[in-house]
């Protein structure tokens, strides 16, 4: 990685955060003597063990890395969201997207979706498996992406690919009804959309097995435990952001690392 900032950087589109900011915020850090290093990657680079004895605290603010997807059969041009809003902000265009479809219905797909517009689709759409009351993304994203030119699908479940020679034609697809806030199927409801491109954008994990490796207690989601304060099970070790909750915020992740660094002082004290 060349830059700082990670998803803030990398994973959010420029028309929802100039990177001008993220930047004034980096060098007003290295002016407070900060030291930062890059390509340092834990579990390989460095060791949480190694560190706890140069080092009297360690906060652990990883991220989650692995992208949820489910299988829709052997094509080219299906991307996790990561990969695709990485390709957006470096500013290296996927070239000849056609129809795009998103899959997902939080903050995420309508940044996904608005940035495949602006690298050249010639139509998005997203697909939820839910209806508009309970899709995760704030109301003013959603309104954002269809002024953009988003076409938002409900109520549907992509089930697979349908194409030849790996090009992706159409998804397979399924209607579903709201039933106590559950996505349900509706028998004998299917249907085939046109697309050309997939966008995974239903949730990124934790490495569960990198944490695992460096001893860090997780949760049965693969999540890093904390109490209260930010503690993990480890001494002196605290953790914060994707890392340790679900489907978290970029305001959430700066209020556990505040959190977490009120409690660092507080025990060196």
């Amino acid at each position: 990685m060349k830059d700082f900032g990670g998803i803030l950087e990398y994973g959010i589109p420029d028309f929802r955060l100039p990177k001008e900011i993220i930047h004034n915020i980096i060098d007003r850090l290295k002016k407070f003597g900060i030291e930062f290093k890059t390509n340092v990657a834990l579990g390989k680079d460095v060791k949480i063990e190694d560190l706890r004895k140069e080092y009297s605290a360690i906060f652990i603010g990883i991220g989650a890395e692995k992208p949820s997807t489910y299988d829709l059969g052997d094509f080219e041009n299906i991307y996790d969201s990561d990969v695709f809003l990485r390709a957006y902000n470096n500013k290296e265009y996927i070239k000849n997207l056609g129809h795009v479809v998103v899959i997902g219905g939080g903050n995420v797909a309508m940044d996904s979706a608005r940035s495949a517009i602006k690298m050249g689709a010639t139509k998005v759409s997203i697909l939820y498996r839910r209806d508009e009351e309970h899709m995760p993304a704030r109301k003013i994203e959603l309104e954002e992406a269809i002024k953009d030119g988003v076409i938002p699908e409900f109520k549907t479940r992509v089930i697979s690919g349908i194409g030849e020679n790996r090009s992706l034609k159409k998804l397979k697809c399924i209607k579903t009804e709201i039933v106590n806030d559950k996505a349900i199927d509706i028998v004998n409801s299917e249907f085939e959309y046109e697309a050309n491109t997939v966008v995974f954008a239903i949730g990124l994990k934790p490495n569960r097995k990198l944490l695992e490796n460096e001893n860090i207690e997780l949760t049965e989601s693969g999540l890093i435990k904390i109490d209260e304060n930010g503690k993990t099970n480890l001494n002196g070790v605290y953790a914060g952001g994707d890392v340790m909750e679900s489907k978290s915020t970029v305001c959430r992740a700066i209020a556990s690392g505040r959190k977490a660094a009120f409690s660092i002082i507080k025990d060196l004290n």
